[in-house]
């Protein structure tokens, strides 16, 4: 179960994020890294009972690290503000379709699912198959 402790972890993070005081409190990320992981593994186990492809996961192979790439980025923050989990068989890094989870405070929570930038000829399967499956679809 999520606790509170990671929301505000996050919120606290939006207000401050910067290194140091990212370096002062890496105990309090620690803490809400486990817990995020433990969610994280309690919803594998639930939705692999319906999608056996993402059932042998583990949490380390779903959730996106916190370090933002800032490198071709308007935002120059060094750390994302939001937990996120890609639920596909194969783990974060997958190609296939999966599921993904957004934990951010303010109600900016969501989840999703389907493909994240495709390449072309991918996206053209994709859509010969549901062409091919619409009834099913």
């Amino acid at each position: 179960m999520l606790q509170n402790s990671t929301l505000k972890f996050l919120k606290d993070l939006k207000k401050n994020n910067h290194k140091t005081w990212f370096d002062e409190n890496r105990k309090v990320y620690e803490a809400a890294k486990a817990n995020y992981a433990s969610l994280v593994t309690e919803v594998i186990k639930g939705l692999g009972k319906k999608d056996a492809s993402i059932a042998s996961l583990t949490a380390k192979e779903c959730i996106f690290r916190i370090n933002r790439d800032v490198r071709f980025s308007k935002n120059k923050d060094p750390y994302k503000t939001n937990m996120g989990m890609y639920l596909s068989r194969g783990g974060k890094k997958s190609l296939f379709s999966g599921y993904y989870f957004h934990l951010e405070p303010g109600g900016k929570s969501f989840a999703a699912g389907g493909l994240w930038m495709p390449e072309a000829d991918v996206i053209k399967k994709v859509r010969q198959e549901i062409d091919y499956n619409w009834e099913e679809f």
